[in-house]
């Protein structure tokens, strides 16, 4: 039994939403921008946004860190690079399970990127589909 396509990329909400955490937060922004009728993409869209948007800064703060200790205190390089890899570890981890979530259909909530998500669902769920600056005032 095939899944309807109510979504505006054309793919099944399940193949969607699984995408979405593919490629971390690239592809998040992705969906993010191209789907707009599927409100579970567009969660999970948001959810990998932030969530591996974040832990990617989390990440890369970790490394830039490590290396500036080089030059001031070099004993302390050894314990930033050990927090970016546990931290990528960690992340790993959050991302295979995420997607497994997303797989089945679960709106699986990751704590602190899912309320910012529904934030964002919610916020853009409340813009008029056709408001811009290309419409003409009182063309209503």
């Amino acid at each position: 039994m095939r899944e309807p396509t109510a979504s505006t990329t054309g793919l099944p909400t399940r193949t969607a939403s699984t995408l979405a955490y593919m490629g971390w937060w690239v592809t998040g922004l992705i969906f993010w921008v191209v789907e707009r009728r599927d409100e579970l993409v567009r969660f999970h869209a948001a959810q990998a946004t932030i969530a591996f948007g974040g832990l990617a800064l989390l990440i890369l703060a970790c490394a830039a860190f490590g290396l500036l200790m080089l030059t001031f205190a070099p004993a302390a390089f050894s314990v930033f690079l050990g927090a970016a890899v546990i931290a990528w570890t960690l992340s790993v981890l959050l991302w295979i399970l995420a997607l497994w979530k997303a797989s089945h259909a679960e709106r699986w909530r990751i704590p602190i990127a899912a309320r910012l998500a529904d934030r964002f669902v919610k916020a853009s769920a409340l813009r008029p589909r056709g408001s811009g600056l290309s419409q003409a005032p009182g063309s209503d």
